[in-house]
């Protein structure tokens, strides 16, 4: 439990759970096996919070409870996976939640069932509430162990920005579970999606990718497959997943095991192989690669050996980075954004 308070707790805080409050739920955990109880249990306190908000009318405080118990619930379950039927039931607290705090957010969002492969994808869509009737947007990537419910903070720097954004569970991420595990290649998915969005009212203009940690390497791998497409970023991705293999801590391959549908740790390795942009091209449109010096995870040679792959693409390193610079993101999220908003207004 200490590898993982540690290493995910900036994580934790960018994404709305004050530090102190994520130290007091571990606190009361203190154990790995009580983990997804505990979390959960403070998911349950918050969700109380907005059911009696909202029986007195106070919408805003109703949905900011809402929101608040999603993300504990997020965190119940994320690199939980010692009790698989633990796992599922916080997964499925976490996206009623969410879908409730949604619409009472601010900028108010909606869920999207975008059908793919005889399934759904499910994402999230919010607009700027001021300025523009319609909007560029930005379709958000989540990585192997992050959803869409994760990403309200982060589209808060693109809204801002006059970027409507579009949080996407894609094949084997959140609810794209239902469509198999992880998947080398979203760019039939991302293209599904480009055609669903392309017919709602308020979305105009060009569009951008951006991905975060193992979604910065689908981003890349799947850019080409967009229409419209005028920037990606790549946020802690990285160029070769097996190559990191033998340094990745165990609570990570454990994740990866579950994240690529595989029956052991043998069989994940394997399966890794097939996570490359070797056999890709790049994408014919200007490219941010963002990344920690100091990630654990994916080393910051990846990005590198992701600049190089792409050819034109701009490259920032922060020293001080963590996995996904959440320990600075007051640095690279705004610089994301700012990125991205200048190629598409």
């Amino acid at each position: 439990m200490v590898e993982v308070a540690g290493h995910w707790l900036p994580r934790m805080e960018v994404a709305g759970i004050p530090s102190t409050t994520a130290k007091s739920v571990m606190e009361a955990a203190g154990t790995w096996e009580n983990w997804c109880r505990a979390w959960t249990a403070e998911g349950n306190r918050h969700q109380a919070a907005g059911e009696e908000a909202l029986s007195l009318g106070r919408h805003v405080t109703a949905g900011e409870a809402f929101a608040r118990a999603s993300l504990f619930y997020h965190f119940a379950q994320f690199m939980f996976f010692d009790d698989i039927a633990q796992k599922s039931a916080a997964a499925h607290a976490k996206r009623e939640a969410y879908a409730r705090a949604l619409p009472m957010l601010d900028p108010p969002g909606e869920l999207l069932s975008i059908s793919f492969e005889g399934g759904v994808i499910r994402a999230a869509l919010r607009k700027p509430a001021h300025g523009a009737t319609s909007h560029p947007l930005v379709i958000l990537i989540p990585g192997s162990d992050s959803t869409k419910e994760e990403f309200p903070a982060l589209e808060a720097h693109f809204l801002k920005r006059g970027l409507a954004t579009l949080s996407v569970d894609g094949p084997g991420q959140g609810e794209g579970r239902s469509l198999g595990p992880l998947r080398t290649d979203i760019g039939p998915a991302l293209a599904a999606i480009v055609e669903h969005v392309s017919a709602v009212p308020g979305i105009a203009g060009g569009i951008a990718l951006v991905g975060m940690a193992f979604g910065g390497h689908l981003a890349l791998r799947a850019a080409r497959a967009v229409p419209g497409l005028k920037a990606v970023v790549s946020i802690n991705g990285f160029h070769y997943l097996a190559a990191m293999w033998p340094g990745f801590p165990p609570v990570y391959r454990d994740n990866m095991t579950y994240a690529l549908g595989a029956a052991d740790l043998e069989e994940a390795a394997e399966r890794a192989r097939a996570f490359t942009l070797a056999r890709a091209l790049p994408a014919p449109c200007p490219t941010l690669i963002i990344h920690g010096g100091k990630d654990r995870i994916f080393p910051p040679e990846e990005a590198e050996r992701c600049a190089a792959w792409a050819g034109d693409a701009d490259l920032m390193i922060y020293p001080d980075g963590n996995h996904v610079c959440n320990n600075i993101a007051w640095a690279y999220r705004p610089m994301a954004a700012d990125f991205v908003a200048e190629k598409l207004i």
